[in-house]
């Protein structure tokens, strides 16, 4: 006899409403599902940037060319070059999307962490060939889910050996994520277990790199898919590609009930609205502009 939970979680790949999930996906919905229909599917509203998401944007696409020519062999593509394609693409942003910045020195105060990021990007990867930019990985990772999609951005290691592979994903923000933030985020697990899926083989590390403040968040596989985070103090935080897959069900599961109820909850934040892309677009207003915080909702 099934129960409620056997219910939940059955046939999800073919309940859920998009041919294959990704991470941008599951924690739109696990931070707003108001946000996740919004964004994936109503088909009615554009997503809007800001400014953080722009500068990621130019860092990840110079990131992204320098490995390419590193790759190739080609002609390097040198932090002059870089230093010149960023003035020239962050111009472009503010002058199609001047609103992203409250004043001329907001803009400016933006630009010296981008030339910080240059600066401190080429200090580690300036000879450094990797592996692959933008790896892109679409396919199983469990039997019970849909297919999962990620782009990764930058894989180091032996292209014959996965098991030495370090998986790195670029931040551009000015902080490094919190405790509480690795405790419970999947990314990196997300990656582990697609590589594992792909090659049968974890990756020896998994990190986030923040350019902006030259620093790593690495996390180095203990054995069985589990991962410890380094240079931590005690409680250490760790976590497993098994947890992740559990994870990763509940998040898949819960956007299928949501289809099915149609019932898309409004999270409110005051400081995460303002950095939703649907903020005041038409598509979402959960404030009330006479009033303030919680009390305006």
């Amino acid at each position: 006899m099934f129960g409620i939970e056997d219910i939940y979680f059955a046939d999800l790949p073919k309940r859920y409403p998009i041919p294959y999930f990704s991470y941008s996906q599951l924690s739109t919905f696990l931070t707003c599902p108001h946000s996740f229909e919004l964004t994936y599917m109503s088909g009615k509203f554009q997503s809007r940037g800001n400014k953080y998401t722009a500068m990621g944007s130019v860092l990840h696409e110079i990131f992204e060319k320098q490995g390419k020519q590193l790759i190739a062999e080609g002609e390097p593509f040198t932090i002059g070059k870089a230093y010149q394609k960023f003035n020239k693409d962050f111009m472009k942003v503010k002058d199609e999307h001047l609103e992203y910045f409250t004043d001329k020195d907001d803009f400016i105060k933006m630009y010296k962490k981008g030339i910080q990021a240059l600066d401190n990007f080429y200090g580690v990867y300036s000879e450094t060939a990797p592996l692959y930019v933008e790896k892109k990985f679409l396919g199983r990772i469990a039997d019970d889910l849909p297919d999962a999609k990620s782009y990764i951005d930058r894989i180091d290691g032996d292209p014959n050996d996965a098991s030495t592979w370090i998986i790195t994903d670029y931040k551009s923000g000015g902080s490094a994520k919190s405790k509480e933030y690795l405790r419970t985020d999947f990314q990196l697990g997300l990656y582990a277990t697609q590589v594992f899926a792909l090659t049968g083989k974890y990756p020896q590390a998994v990190q986030f790199y923040h350019p902006v403040i030259d620093k790593y968040q690495t996390a180095i596989h203990q054995g069985d898919g589990v991962y410890k985070f380094q240079g931590q103090r005690k409680p250490v935080v760790e976590f497993s590609v098994a947890d992740t897959i559990i994870q990763i069900r509940k998040a898949v599961a819960g956007i299928c009930e949501a289809v099915e109820s149609g019932n898309w909850k409004l999270v409110p934040d005051s400081w995460g609205c303002k950095m939703c892309f649907h903020f005041e677009d038409g598509g979402c207003k959960p404030f009330n502009k006479q009033q303030q915080g919680w009390a305006s909702i």
